[in-house]
Parts: C-alpha cells; structure tokens; sequence
C-alpha cells in the first residue's frame, strides 16, 4: 500500500537566501566607508606675522631687532646673506586672518633694515580624495 503521508513537505532551503543576504550586508558595509573622511589637520606654516609687527619696521634697525619683532626668517639667501624672506600659509584662513603672507626685507652692507615689501603669494594645494591618500582608488 502506497500512502501519501500529508504532513511531510519539503523543509525549505535557506541557503541561497542567507548568502544574498550576507552579500547585500557585505556590499552596504563596504560602500559605507566612502562617507567617512579620516581627521586632517588644518595645515599652517610659516611665522605668524601680524600686521602690527610689520608696521613696526623701521629703515635703521639692525638684524637682531627686526628678528625680534618678526622672528627667525623662514628664507635666507646663501648668496646674499642681507635678504631674509618671511612666509606664512595656513589653510584655515579663521585662524590668522589678519597676518601677513610674504614679507621680503632687505638689509644694506651694514646690516641695517633698508627696505621691505609684502608680497602676493597664492599657494595651491593639490586635492588627494583618494581613499587614504593613497591614491589606490
């Protein structure tokens, strides 16, 4: 006798579910981590010159002085010791709105401050969005 027993169905198989949907997890996952941007420093170089000091420049002061009231140069000549180059640059123009950018100062023969000028320096940055920066995607 052939009996057909009605309480027996085939129990379904979840296996190609479960994989779509660790795919489909997996894919959102990944897609995901191109939101987020890793910290970057506001990047600042230089001496902060305010427009203060460079007011304060005189024809006459000696190097020592004009070191103190600016700082140490960020460029001296090795061919002509008598010129000294001050440059400034941040990216976070909130930070230091107010100070000078290119500051050329020249000195005579007796090392005395005998002319100086601001400059326009634009500095161009090159854009990295590449994941990490490092330019692999």
């Amino acid at each position: 006798m052939n009996t057909l027993k009605s309480d027996q169905t085939n129990p379904p198989t979840t296996q190609g579910g479960g994989k779509l949907i660790v795919l489909g997890l997996t894919l959102s996952l990944l897609s995901g981590c191109s939101y987020f941007q890793p910290y970057k420093a506001p990047l600042t170089q230089g001496n902060v010159m305010t427009q203060e000091a460079v007011s304060s420049l005189q024809v006459g002061l000696d190097k020592n002085q004009v070191r103190e009231l600016l700082g140490p140069p960020l460029g001296k000549d090795p061919f002509n010791p008598n010129n000294w180059e001050y440059i400034f640059y941040s990216k976070n123009t909130d930070l230091h709105s107010n100070s000078a950018k290119h500051l050329v100062i020249h000195f005579d023969q007796d090392e005395m401050l005998e002319s100086w000028a601001m400059r326009d320096k634009t500095i161009k940055l090159k854009q990295d969005n590449s994941f990490l920066g490092l330019g692999l995607f």
